[in-house]
């Protein structure tokens, strides 16, 4: 359930399960439930039986969806985490259920009715629609009844919870120095030193060269490398093969017919009567406009403007559309899909209250004939017919594989798969799709394979599996420095370069602290307070003189703004710092001033927020105290 309460949230835009969120963010699972081995059937919180089948229900869905970042196997640590994330969470919501229950937090069906009607997710134009309410409860295989009562649980959490929002406050002095940092803007002033300017200029003599050489030793190894040969297994080989056959397509055209039906339709028109409190009355008034409808001569339109209590329909007199049974509630599309055209029935009894229904038009199912979709189903049916074929031949695959470890000719021949060879295969080998696939070179290099084995199939990509046996390892081994001069020299060049960068950002940024201004300071590095180009040549400073900046403000380098922001206001000069940036260039920054965030008393919004971050702290020190109460009790096979 849990689960599928996200879902909710991610679908829909709520954001009701916030303050449970936070909950799980600051509980540890081991610090509020107790493993133990009695005779709990699975999950008990303060006596009361979770259960086990939504427990196993949820693990189930989060370990298939972790799953699909595992292809070969889930470490156990990773299932224990979801197993102890899914305890945590289904104790908390129980936790604030209980609570709620105890402190006789309730909700109405008005409110319920009212809290699905003002939903955005269930609205056409600002407006309730029925069409979209029970399209997204089919989507989520739920009935009407389900999902108000999560809804009515759902409130009645929330009323607890905003008990202690509401209860919330903040002083005029927390606000002014809240808005004073927030809002502060200050005077930066920035030179970035590009690592390229430095590169250009640098040249390392051959000493230099032999003691980079000298000191990155594993730079100048030669790859780790085997010669690896191995078999592919591919879908878009095998849908090669399969040709159209008019029997075969025809029993596939059988197998997905519904997909070209369309089912019938009705179009109706309804007159709703909510049932709130007094049930007796509300089917009396619908008995009544039941009798006021069925009068000859009666204008159905004009009465359900006139009574309809559907927001969503009654302006358009009632009118639903014309849609599939399975858009109306059980026993509105029951009443519905029975009734003759023009019929005029009532009143009907749902959960939303009483209707009388006129069906003004039917429009029967129908489905297009194999001629009429086979342009469409014959790429389609070759692509299900590769699919089985693939499926039966990746079984094979692994079999053989398995069976016959004396080499990759036997399941080569059985399969008519081609033995392909790389001489030479390693990590980082250009052009090569294998090279590049982590779980290919695993296998390559595993002492199993080398051992003379056969891998297990391994995929490469959808519908592209291969089995692989490797050969003569060649170990790394140090590369002389005459065969690698070019690349020792470009890396003593980089090493230079980036001291280089750094002893001018260095002697710029003294510079500034010593009072010199832009113009001087950077004339010092051989640079200019001329505002950079945009954009800027790769190899000039560029320099961006100062200004007021936010803590927001995205024309600003991130690193720069960070940075700024982190130096202590200017006191008798400029602060001065400096960083890393774009890996290797160097970045001087300078705060002139710091102008503090204004406040106004009267700004409702950040009172609104600071208030709200207050609430929020007092919901949790409220949930910790739950917690510390708890009494909660774990069957070490809740989820076996």
């Amino acid at each position: 359930m849990l689960q599928w309460i996200n879902d909710r949230v991610k679908v829909f835009g709520w954001i009701i399960l916030l303050p449970l969120s936070l909950i799980f963010a600051v509980w540890g699972v081991h610090g509020i439930v107790d493993f133990t081995s009695n005779q709990d059937r699975g999950l008990k919180v303060n006596g009361e039986d979770v259960p086990v089948e939504q427990a196993r229900l949820v693990y189930q869905e989060r370990l298939a969806e972790a799953a699909k970042a595992y292809p070969d196997g889930m470490p156990e640590e990773v299932k224990q985490k979801i197993r102890d994330g899914v305890v945590s969470d289904l104790v908390a919501t129980t936790l604030v259920d209980q609570k709620a229950d105890s402190q006789h937090y309730a909700a109405s069906d008005a409110e319920v009715l009212e809290a699905i009607r003002s939903n955005p997710a269930f609205q056409v134009g600002g407006v309730f629609n029925k069409d979209a309410y029970f399209a997204l409860l089919q989507a989520r295989n739920l009935t009407p009844e389900r999902f108000e009562t999560d809804e009515r649980k759902q409130l009645k959490d929330r009323a607890l919870e905003g008990g202690l929002y509401l209860s919330a406050f903040v002083t005029e002095a927390d606000l002014k120095r809240d808005l004073a940092l927030l809002n502060e803007t200050r005077d930066v002033g920035y030179a970035i030193l590009p690592l390229a300017k430095y590169v250009e200029s640098a040249k390392p003599t051959p000493e230099q060269v032999k003691a980079y050489y000298d000191a990155h030793p594993d730079e100048f190894k030669t790859p780790d490398s085997v010669h690896l040969s191995y078999v592919a297994l591919r879908l878009s080989d095998v849908t090669n093969e399969v040709a159209v056959d008019e029997a075969g397509l025809k029993a596939y055209y059988e197998s997905v017919k519904d997909r070209f039906t369309q089912a019938e339709k009705r179009h109706a028109r309804h007159i709703l009567i909510q049932a709130d409190k007094d049930d007796a009355a509300a089917q009396k008034k619908a008995a009544d406009v039941y009798a006021l409808a069925t009068k000859p001569g009666a204008d159905f339109a004009a009465l359900a403007k006139q009574y309809s209590q559907d927001a969503g329909s009654a302006q358009q007199g009632g009118d639903l559309g014309s849609v599939e049974k399975s858009f109306f509630v059980g026993p509105f599309g029951d009443a519905v899909f029975s009734m003759k055209k023009g019929e005029i029935r009532g009143p009907v009894k749902t959960p939303f209250g009483y209707h009388i229904i006129l069906l003004e038009d039917i429009t029967p199912g129908a489905t297009k004939s194999l001629a009429e979709v086979r342009a469409e189903l014959e790429p389609q049916y070759k692509r299900s017919e590769a699919e089985k074929r693939y499926g039966d031949r990746q079984e094979k695959l692994e079999q053989y594989a398995f069976e016959d470890q004396s080499g990759l000719e036997g399941l080569a021949k059985k399969l008519n798969l081609k033995i392909e060879d790389v001489a030479d295969f390693h990590k980082g080998l250009a052009g090569n799709d294998l090279a590049a696939n982590a779980k290919v070179l695993s296998a390559a290099f595993n002492s199993d394979v080398l051992g003379g084995h056969n891998s297990r199939p391994i995929e490469v990509a959808p519908g592209y599996v291969v089995v692989v046996r490797a050969r003569d390892r060649k170990a790394p081994v140090a590369e002389p420095l005459s065969a690698v001069t070019a690349r020792a020299e470009a890396g003593a060049k980089a090493e230079l370069a980036r001291a280089a960068a750094k002893d001018a950002g260095q002697k710029l940024a003294a510079a500034l602290k010593g009072g010199a201004s832009w113009d001087a300071a950077l004339k010092l590095i051989g640079a200019t307070a001329t505002p950079a180009k945009n954009p800027a040549p790769a190899r000039e400073v560029q320099y961006t003189a100062t200004k007021p900046v936010a803590r927001s403000d995205r024309s600003v380098p991130s690193n720069i703004l960070a940075g700024a922001f982190r130096l202590p206001p200017p006191k008798g000069g400029p602060s001065v710092g400096d960083t890393v940036i774009n890996d290797g260039d160097v970045a001087v920054f300078l705060v002139a001033s710091v102008t503090p965030g204004a406040f106004d008393a009267k700004d409702l919004a950040a009172r609104r927020g600071r208030t709200n971050a207050v609430g929020t702290g007092e919901l949790l020190t409220y949930l910790e105290s739950l917690k510390s109460h708890a009494k909660v009790r774990v069957n070490p096979t809740l989820f076996d």
